[in-house]
């Protein structure tokens, strides 16, 4: 599984380094990209040495994931947005994230979650939970959720054992496995 996560100035910093670190521990090769090879989130921690995004096939890749932040996306980020869902592949964003794909119209009859004060009629269906899987969009609530959103991508794209492996692998209690499995 090839993961492609684009990083814009003012971006939150724990949404996409809890989402990056847990897809990596899964196995998934990730990818960080950008419209310059450095940005800044949003409590000013910079990230440098993305690739760009210009210089990307975005054929190489199974899923699109955006941190939140509250930025406005790029001309760039919407294009790829439009790519990823174009040629059926997985989408995947984390607070303001999922208003990004509500703006450009996919959302509509879907099942999602957002940073609830920023959620608006995007013509599909908001629910009050933490993480949200409706094909092809993985939507999370905030930054309470940044490690449920990875859990939620492995177990539906990997399986429930390859999730099980994950938690065990990240010390979680064997009673606990379960649960948490269940609360997603």
């Amino acid at each position: 599984m090839k993961i492609l996560v684009i990083l814009n100035n003012g971006f939150e910093e724990l949404e996409a380094t809890g989402t990056i670190i847990t897809l990596k521990r899964a196995g998934y090769e990730v990818t960080l990209a950008g419209d310059t090879t450095c940005v800044v989130g949003k409590h000013q921690i910079a990230y440098e040495h993305l690739k760009l995004l210009k210089d990307l096939n975005l054929k190489d890749y199974d899923l699109l994931f955006l941190p939140g932040g509250g930025y406005t996306p790029s001309l760039s980020t919407n294009q790829t947005i439009t790519y990823f869902v174009e040629h059926n592949k997985y989408l995947a964003a984390i607070c303001s994230g999922p208003t990004y794909f509500g703006n450009l119209g996919y959302l509509k009859g879907k099942n999602y979650v957002c940073f609830p004060a920023l959620n608006q009629d995007f013509g599909g269906y908001f629910k009050d939970t933490y993480v949200v899987y409706d094909k092809p969009f993985f939507t999370a609530r905030s930054v309470a959720s940044n490690i449920l959103l990875p859990f939620k991508i492995v177990l539906e794209l990997s399986g429930k054992d390859k999730l099980k492996e994950l938690l065990k692998q990240m010390e979680f209690l064997p009673n606990d496995i379960e649960k948490i499995i269940e609360s997603i």
